[in-house]
């Protein structure tokens, strides 16, 4: 594994916690997930950290779950509103949204694990997911390239990478169990850290 079970729990909380402070819905919200995970991952970590966004596709137990759209001609693509974004690092493939996906998609009832695998384990196609862990995903530069463009474009953004960097700790150090922010009013918040436990890996 690129980092530890416990360190991939910690910022899938810590980013998973400032995204419910911002109403934003975790469950949807892989863009976050990939940029302030990458972020993280190259400023404690030292590792090469980059977000990919386009098709992806999981078997999960059984279940099978496809971030795409299917197009006219019968195939399915990334590019459009239904696509997702992992992170990419020293030739692993996280997923910082996994513990999120009962949430995504609650009629599934999918367990919290983390994803973490090795790019060499990705099957050849999308229908080679034959067994639980399986998984494709399938880039779309342009289109990621685009969408980031219009979303780095929001000023918090930048701002809630550095706070989710800082707050970060690598076990067995302890971490902070709540945060405190001021917003443009100069108000003080205190964000709690939450999230799902883990049951484990797909």
């Amino acid at each position: 594994m690129l980092i530890k079970q416990s360190d991939y729990h910690r910022i899938y909380r810590v980013i998973n916690s400032l995204l419910i402070n911002e109403n934003a819905n975790p469950a949807s919200a892989s863009m976050y997930f990939s940029t302030f995970g990458a972020f993280i991952l190259e400023q404690q970590f030292k590792v090469k950290a980059k977000p990919k966004g386009g098709l992806a596709a999981f078997n999960l137990g059984g279940t099978m779950l496809l971030f795409a759209d299917h197009r006219e001609d019968g195939y399915v693509t990334g590019a459009g509103e239904n696509f997702h974004c992992w992170v990419e690092a020293d030739g692993w493939v996280i997923d910082f949204m996994s513990p999120a996906f009962s949430q995504a998609v609650p009629e599934l009832s999918l367990p919290s694990k983390m994803f973490q695998r090795p790019l060499s384990a990705m099957a050849q196609s999308i229908n080679d997911l034959g067994q639980s862990g399986d998984f494709f995903f399938q880039s779309e530069p342009d289109a990621t390239a685009k969408r980031f463009a219009d979303w780095h474009k929001h000023a918090m953004i930048g701002d809630l990478a550095s706070i989710a960097a800082t707050w970060f700790r690598k076990s067995p150090k302890q971490m902070q169990t709540s945060i405190s922010t001021k917003n443009h009013n100069g108000e003080t918040n205190t964000i709690p850290l939450s999230g799902n436990a883990l049951t484990g890996a797909w």
